[in-house]
């Protein structure tokens, strides 16, 4: 049996792109077939009010994911406060948001923050290593909730059974990336490349220095991994809030628990078509098949999706600027220290 060729970065991001202009198209046809008017006249019910609350609620969000990435520090870091998690995940946000065609950019530009405002790279990386898996655990207990709302509330609807077979793939995903960072994944991946003789850059390193170490060091202090899901969850509450906010001033209110059940299983959706580069069509399309379960017109639930969008790009377009210039200035600073040799 012959062996499947790797595929070239250059045609993964071809892929990428391919996939997300499919799902661009997909939406931009939903918009169309569900009538452009109806939606902008939803949109615009909210108006800049009703963006300003939803802001509001994403800083919330913003908050509380900072503050879990922040107790997963469990070394001693003074002069580490909060206030540099709330930067390094805002930056984190930014390019995640707007720059999705690049997986894993926005998590290597919020460690690299971590590490330029003296983390060692070991602790930055580990730390934003195991925060992605605390948020990967919060987020299945927050579907859980939704599914738990949606089938108290729709037993007979065949969409919870899809849900629920897809969070169940999603639990044995996500306990079978903790085994494996247990069992040594990221210290195979570390030592890798020396393997393959394709660099020695980690041979200088001690135990100590190595991002397998540091994580292990991190799930040792149990309290602080509870911790972080725990605030983790409180970040996806948060923004089910925003979405409630959204459809509030839409005049288009539902319960909590139905936005709760709305949000989890939307976003669980996103997860699950994480290919497509900012799940392009594919939240569009969730909002309007699960947004029917719960009263939701086309036309408003396509409205919320854009609104959401629009939040994205206005939160994220002045952190995507702010990381730019605080990199260019390092450059610069580079280049002058490098000159003056």
């Amino acid at each position: 049996m012959s062996a499947e060729p790797i595929p070239s970065s250059s045609n993964s991001r071809t892929a990428l792109f391919i996939a997300a202009m499919s799902g661009i198209t997909f939406a931009i046809c939903l918009v169309v077939y569900f009538g452009i008017s109806g939606v902008w006249d939803a949109m615009a019910t909210a108006g800049w009010r009703g963006m300003s609350a939803i802001l509001g609620a994403y800083m919330a969000s913003l908050f509380f994911c900072a503050w879990s990435w922040r107790v997963l520090l469990v070394e001693s870091h003074p002069t580490h406060r909060g206030m540099l998690f709330l930067w390094a995940r805002w930056v984190r946000d930014s390019i995640g948001n707007l720059l999705a065609i690049i997986p894993g950019a926005g998590e290597a530009a919020g460690a690299r923050e971590l590490s330029k405002h003296g983390l060692r790279v070991s602790v930055a990386a580990a730390t934003t290593i195991t925060d992605m898996t605390t948020e990967m655990l919060s987020q299945l207990l927050y579907t859980f909730m939704g599914l738990a709302i949606l089938f108290v509330y729709h037993p007979d609807e065949p969409a919870a059974w899809w849900a629920a077979g897809g969070l169940g793939i999603a639990t044995i995903a996500v306990v079978g990336f903790l085994v494996a960072q247990n069992k040594g994944l990221i210290l195979f991946l570390e030592t890798l490349p020396a393997k393959l003789g394709f660099t020695r850059a980690w041979e200088g390193l001690s135990d100590s220095d190595s991002i397998h170490a540091a994580i292990q060091s991190i799930y040792r202090k149990k309290g602080a991994v509870i911790a972080s899901t725990f605030l983790h969850l409180l970040g996806w509450l948060a923004g089910a809030a925003e979405t409630w906010i959204a459809l509030w001033f839409m005049n288009q209110a539902l319960s909590a628990g139905d936005v709760l059940s709305l949000e989890s299983l939307v976003f669980a959706l996103r997860t699950a078509a994480f290919i497509v580069p900012w799940a392009a069509g594919v939240q569009e399309g969730g909002y309007v098949v699960i947004g029917g379960l719960f009263g939701l017109g086309p036309d408003v639930a396509l409205a919320l999706s854009l609104l959401k969008r629009a939040r994205e790009i206005i939160s994220g377009l002045p952190g995507l600027l702010a990381w730019h210039f605080s990199e260019g200035k390092r450059l610069w600073q580079n280049r002058l220290a490098s000159s003056r040799k």
